[in-house]
């Protein structure tokens, strides 16, 4: 099984900065190339204190939830819940495990739950922490190189808000060239673009928000890659990050359940990287009994050629 890179595997540094050996810990503030980031407003950790050997306490500031029209109530937005993860992963790597920060993380799987009660006050931001708890997957000599991680996301006080989970590895820079071949050198063109599902069918705002093309078979898109989109496409990288397609699939469970279903536990395997030259295909299906019940789910899937590349669970 081939690895989707997390987001991004080498975040700029600026002109002339030497990339380190491994990175200094940050004291007063999370600083962006931790997270492969470019801009300060894409960060939402705001610390990490390591409890125990593999305990990690760290702190969010999420952006105020929109209240969504349709439903009267506060829309959970995904990807920010997803971001917050990832970024809480390649912290602990960087600051804890003295990953350098040129080295590629790769995602195995990654999944997150958001609890039923959770319902924050509309367009007001949210205090999150996260209880991080390790367990070592992997290792190259005296160096940890893989591990898992599992979160439980509560506010300051206490109230439980939901999980997480990830799966990740990271490797040096000849190994990633390596595996890349031909596609290893960052995309800086916009790929063509089709044109996309109206925004408001998947509940956005912006073109540039809508991941997906629709085809003439039902249940059936292409994939859309819109690098202006800052939240997905911070800066350029080499293939479709991996939280695109965890958008993509919320899109698509959106447009293939009914209005009723509220997907509150989302997991994703990576198969393969999909790449910018090559049209992807997105396909769902769903299963179960009422959409408003435990029981249903919406499974996505992702092909380019003839291999699935991805595959998203949301119940």
């Amino acid at each position: 099984m081939l690895l989707i890179p997390s987001h991004s595997d080498r975040p700029e540094l600026p002109h002339g900065a030497r990339q380190p050996d491994a990175p200094e810990r940050a004291t007063s503030a999370v600083r962006k190339e931790f997270l492969h980031l470019s801009f300060d407003d894409s960060v939402f950790l705001t610390g990490c204190e390591r409890r125990g050997a593999m305990e990690f306490a760290l702190t969010a500031r999420w952006p105020g939830f929109i209240r969504a029209a349709e439903s009267g109530g506060v829309r959970h937005e995904s990807l920010v819940v997803a971001q917050t993860i990832r970024q809480a992963g390649l912290l602990i790597a960087h600051t804890e495990f003295e990953t350098p920060l040129n080295h590629a993380m790769l995602l195995r799987t990654f999944g997150f739950r958001l609890d039923a009660s959770f319902q924050p006050p509309e367009g007001v931001p949210v205090e999150v922490v996260l209880h991080a708890s390790g367990t070592e997957q992997g290792r190259r000599g005296t160096r940890l190189t893989r591990l898992r991680l599992e979160m439980e996301l509560t506010s300051p006080e206490g109230v439980r808000i939901g999980s997480g989970s990830t799966d990740f590895e990271w490797i040096a820079p000849a190994v990633y060239r390596r595996l890349r071949g031909n596609h290893v050198e960052a995309v800086l063109d916009q790929p063509p673009l089709p044109v996309p599902v109206a925004p408001e069918r998947v509940g956005r705002h912006d073109p540039a928000e809508v991941a997906l093309s629709p085809t003439e078979r039902s249940r059936r898109w292409q994939l859309r890659c819109d690098f202006s989109n800052r939240l997905l496409y911070d800066h350029p990288v080499d293939h479709t990050p991996g939280l695109v397609l965890i958008e993509a699939a919320h899109q698509a469970a959106r447009l293939t359940a009914p209005a009723s279903f509220v997907p509150r536990t989302v997991t994703t395997a990576f198969d393969q990287y999909v790449e910018f030259d090559a049209p992807c295909w997105i396909e769902a299906e769903t299963s179960g009994g009422e959409a408003d019940g435990d029981g249903f789910r919406v499974v996505v899937r992702g092909y380019q050629g003839d291999r699935q590349v991805f595959r998203s669970t949301l119940t």
